[in-house]
């Protein structure tokens, strides 16, 4: 197991640490998708989210407004990604991977259930209708920015933990990864803010 982490998810090409963790949150989002639209009940997590807190459960009154409450709590996720991704998990692989991977089950779930504050007609079942809707290109983008960052960890939570002193600076090629995936978060939230509105 340590060593599929190392050669994919640790890999130091930026594209094989992206589409390892895009392969195994995709196969995770469908089987708890699945899972959840057919054994949890409509609701399940209605309400009970942080982010109901953060953002309210009404829609705004203008779309930018709407837009920028959206970005604005997409871009404090990102921020505490990066900042989990200080940390390694047991030599292993930074700790914003499982902070990633468990906003991608949530999603999944929220998805599965109709849990969102402001609900769908009804629940989606598993297909490839997911795509007309923003969510899946917030998690590319959050998985993009977790595989950008994934060495500039400063602290090793193991069993004998120690700190980080030499870190490496960010290549070209993970600045590119960082920016496209804020940039698809953002164009990611407009068009949630579009659906918001049109409801």
């Amino acid at each position: 197991m340590k060593r599929i982490i190392k050669k994919y998810f640790m890999n130091e090409k930026f594209i094989i640490r992206f589409i390892s963790l895009l392969t195994v949150g995709v196969i995770s989002f469908t089987l708890v998708w699945f899972l959840s639209y057919y054994f949890l009940p409509d609701g399940f997590l209605k309400g009970k989210a942080v982010s109901s807190r953060i953002v309210g459960t009404e829609a705004s009154n203008t779309l930018f407004a709407e837009w920028g409450k959206i970005a604005g709590y997409n871009l404090g996720a990102v921020c505490l990604l990066v900042l989990v991704n200080l940390i390694l998990w047991f030599d292993l692989f930074p700790l914003g991977y499982v902070t990633v991977f468990g906003n991608l089950t949530l999603y999944s779930i929220y998805m599965g259930t109709n849990s969102f504050m402001i609900s769908m007609p009804e629940r989606m079942a598993p297909s490839l209708a997911i795509f007309a809707r923003s969510g899946p290109y917030e998690m590319i983008g959050f998985l993009l920015v977790a595989a950008a960052t994934y060495n500039q960890s400063r602290f090793a939570l193991a069993k004998n933990s120690y700190r980080i002193t030499s870190v490496p600076r960010l290549s070209w090629e993970q600045w590119m990864g960082l920016g496209f995936g804020i940039a698809i978060i953002l164009l990611a939230a407009w068009r949630e803010a579009i659906m918001i509105m049109a409801s």
